[in-house]
């Protein structure tokens, strides 16, 4: 007598961008942007925090936690860079609590007094938010598209790579404010409005696209 039974079949993992769990690329980007400003704070001296990093900052913690659940990690897939759950979104309040937590105790008129040419310096590039905003929207609609086509693996892997390029970018325009214009001792701060709204853009359609 045969058994007409069927085994049942497990649903094919799906995979994400570079073969990590859902949400890393976009945890990775999180943590670089929010170490950046952190590490901008804390730092003496009288060091500003570029505006495009203001405005990446609000727009990937908006983003994360609202992805979270939603495009990130389904509930049977391991949380984003393998971590235990909720890793990520400790790690961002608890960076940006403690820091200007430890800031406001150290020294609280430097941080009242960096935050207000922070603001100052956001006034300076009135078109910054726009192109990062429409990043972030362009993203969306790239997304709403890709859904009816199914990419390929490589689409994925291709765009997750070009935003970490980018990110890396970010982190070397940090580098010229924060450590070469002082080197250089000029009075003039070297002005990289194009190639941060370039690098912050990408970042934002990345966000955009995977949310």
């Amino acid at each position: 007598m045969t058994n007409n039974t069927t085994e049942p079949t497990q649903p094919t993992p799906k995979r994400h961008a570079l073969g990590l769990p859902g949400g890393s690329v976009r945890a990775i980007h999180v943590i670089g942007i929010i170490g950046l400003v952190c590490g901008i704070i804390l730092l003496p001296g009288q060091h500003t925090i570029p505006p495009y990093l203001i405005y990446l900052l609000f727009l990937m913690i908006g983003g994360y936690f609202a992805a979270h659940g939603v495009s990130i990690s389904a509930p049977a897939e391991p949380s984003p860079l393998y971590l235990p759950g909720g890793t990520v979104r400790f790690i961002i309040v608890a960076a940006l609590v403690g820091c200007i937590g430890w800031k406001l105790y150290q020294d609280q008129q430097g941080l009242i007094d960096q935050f207000a040419r922070s603001l100052d310096d956001l006034k300076k590039e009135p078109v910054l938010p726009l192109i990062i905003l429409g990043g972030f929207i362009l993203g969306v609609i790239i997304a709403a598209v890709l859904r009816q086509l199914d990419p390929a693996h490589v689409y994925r892997d291709f765009e997750a790579w070009i935003s970490l390029i980018a990110l890396v970018g970010i982190v070397a325009a940090a580098v010229i404010h924060l450590v070469v214009d002082p080197s250089l001792g000029l009075e003039q701060k070297l002005y990289l409005p194009m190639w941060e709204s370039f690098v912050g853009g990408v970042v934002a359609f990345y966000f955009g696209e995977r949310c």
